[in-house]
């Protein structure tokens, strides 16, 4: 006669889900404090310089369209004209990136047992953070300072615009990462999205000003919507025909939801 079964103790339906969650902060921690060591090293220097090449990118190009230009298409000058391209685009830029090298640059770490592709990315986006903040605040007090800048004339487009771009860079590096850590040259095609969309995301013209097949071309380019929304929110006197907010965030969603679908392809083939 077989022994009667041992009686299993009771389980708390939410165990195994906080067990989850404690091993996936863990592993971002990890992750976080890696990416910390690689990117700025162990010193305050290196965060400094890792600021820096963001604001270096945006100052040498604020200080050559300045040279080149004499009156901006709108605003009341050419650096806050400029800044008001140069911003989303390199908020979007250096997401972009990161979210998108993340996942190759940190790819050994997968074979470790309990870490994920979604925490790899997480870690990245939690260093990105405040380097977004603290370059979006040292841009718009450094031209209030020196008189060029001036508060913008809606604060909620101006943050909804900034936030877009940023995570607008989350889709598009999940979906250019995701593909490359499966394919390696995609990556070279993700670099090379960066100066495409630097070129057709209205920067330095104002797209109601371009001829109508141009126009009509680049208003489905999720980025240029975005920067011509973010200087309707920061002009007051500027009225655009040309954006149109759905094109972002259809994009947005679009990326995002492809980029989901291939983190757990990644874990599989890892």
């Amino acid at each position: 006669m077989a022994p009667p079964p041992i009686a299993q103790p009771a389980r708390f339906a939410g165990e195994s889900w906080r067990t989850a969650m404690k091993m996936h902060s863990r592993a971002v921690g990890a992750v976080v404090m890696r990416d910390i060591q690689t990117r700025f090293g162990a010193s305050y220097a290196g965060f400094l310089l890792g600021l820096i090449m963001p604001l270096g990118h945006l100052g040498v190009t604020l200080v050559a369209m300045a040279i080149i230009a004499a009156y901006p298409p709108v605003g009341p000058n050419i650096p806050t004209f400029l800044m008001t391209g140069i911003l989303p685009f390199i908020i979007w830029s250096y997401c972009h990136r990161q979210v998108m090298v993340s996942l190759l640059q940190n790819r050994p770490l997968l074979y470790f047992p309990g870490v994920d592709p979604f925490d790899l990315v997480f870690a990245r986006l939690i260093v990105e953070i405040p380097t977004a903040t603290l370059v979006i605040l040292i841009v718009v007090t450094a031209l209030a300072v020196t008189g060029y800048g001036s508060l913008p004339g809606s604060f909620s487009g101006f943050v909804m615009s900034l936030t877009d771009a940023w995570v607008l860079g989350i889709g598009t590096g999940l979906v250019f990462g995701g593909i490359a850590a499966l394919w390696p040259p995609v990556l070279t095609a993700g670099n090379l999205f960066i100066p495409l969309f630097w070129a057709t995301s209205g920067v330095v013209y104002l797209p109601d000003r371009l001829p109508d097949q141009v126009r009509n071309i680049i208003w489905h380019f999720p980025l240029c919507q975005i920067v011509d929304g973010f200087r309707e929110s920061y002009f007051v006197e500027y009225r655009s025909s040309f954006y149109d907010s759905s094109i972002p965030h259809i994009s947005i969603l679009t990326s995002l939801f492809i980029g989901m679908i291939l983190l757990p392809i990644i874990r599989k083939v890892t």
